[in-house]
């Protein structure tokens, strides 16, 4: 009997073998779900957002809304001056903004950063806003590269190249090895030309592999340079946002447009926004507008972990264990 009793300790030191700890999965860009602003300079030019309520908001100036409203995805329109090089607004009509110069609003993200080198990564959308004959003219998308090499210290750039490696494509390296870690990526900005027009096409016929260049593309799916996709509906675009972050893209869409669902106070577009799979959710409405009572607030504050992507070890304190996100006044 006593052999029978001890045979099932021996069987449990030496007939099983401890399983060694796997080490946790790394945290990506892609595990990762930001609060972003809608022309993010935007301010109200006055006497025009009474005759046009699309153009009824305001955002606080860049680094606040780094600092205070933990934005990290930004938006900035930029038109060619003779004068001044790349200016940013909105509209001839819908003019005021935060900040005048391409240069300008970087700096101010720039110098925030600087400050608080931990943070999650920043990511710049750059929207050129002239005809794309002017745009080919005057190389507007080269004056991009050279004021953001004049502005961004390239060792606190994440590029297209970068991220591709010794992968054969950019979109290859996403699927197959993944975006950048947190980790790696942390103090640093990457730059995305926000355009599906000609200027689009313009910019990948000059540079095929992007090799050189600090912005990232928005093409189909299935092309080489494939990383970004945005799609602004996420109700009508659902299934193929949710595809899109599945594969592993960077997917951004918006929760609001035209101040439309802010009027309302309708949230039903920022709940399928939600669900979309969506890492960047883009608003007009980020909460520093106390005239409107419609704000975009993230479930787990304005970074946090992907509810679909992110590893399961993954907490939003990981991530930036600091930060007073609250509404504010702009005054």
């Amino acid at each position: 009997m006593a052999a029978v009793m001890i045979f099932p300790a021996f069987t449990g030191c030496f007939g099983q073998e401890k399983t060694k700890d796997q080490p946790l999965e790394e945290i990506r860009l892609n595990h990762l779900r930001m609060k972003g602003t809608h022309n993010s300079y935007h301010l109200k030019t006055p006497g025009v957002w009474a005759l046009n309520a699309e153009y009824n908001f305001t955002h606080s100036d860049l680094d606040v809304q780094a600092d205070r409203l933990g934005v990290r995805q930004f938006e900035i329109d930029v038109h060619y001056s003779s004068k001044n090089g790349l200016e940013v607004y909105h509209t001839m009509w819908d003019y005021a903004s935060s900040c005048a110069l391409f240069t300008s609003c970087m700096q101010l993200l720039l110098n925030w950063s600087t400050e608080h080198p931990e943070h999650a990564p920043i990511w710049i959308f750059v929207e050129p806003k002239d005809e794309p004959s002017m745009v080919e003219e005057i190389d507007i998308l080269e004056m991009i590269q050279t004021d953001i090499n004049a502005t961004w210290p390239r060792e606190r750039t994440i590029t297209p190249s970068d991220v591709q490696g010794d992968a054969l494509t950019l979109r290859d390296a996403i699927v197959n090895q993944g975006w950048p870690t947190l980790e790696e990526s942390r103090g640093k900005v990457l730059f995305v030309l926000l355009d599906k027009t000609e200027i689009r096409d313009l910019y990948v016929e000059r540079n095929p592999t992007l090799e050189n260049q600090s912005m990232f593309a928005i093409v189909d799916e299935a092309e080489s340079l494939a990383s970004i996709v945005s799609l602004i509906d996420p109700i009508d675009q659902q299934e193929r946002l949710s595809e899109a972050s599945a594969t592993g893209f960077m997917v951004r869409t918006r929760p609001d447009a035209a101040t439309v669902e802010a009027q309302a106070g309708d949230y039903t577009r920022f709940a399928s926004a939600l669900t979309s799979g969506a890492n960047f959710i883009t608003t007009d409405f980020p909460g520093n507008d106390r005239e409107i009572q419609y704000a975009i607030w993230l479930p787990e504050g304005p970074v946090m972990c992907h509810p679909e992507r992110a590893p399961p070890h993954c907490t939003t304190g990981m991530i930036e264990p600091w930060g007073n996100y609250t509404p504010i006044s702009t005054g």
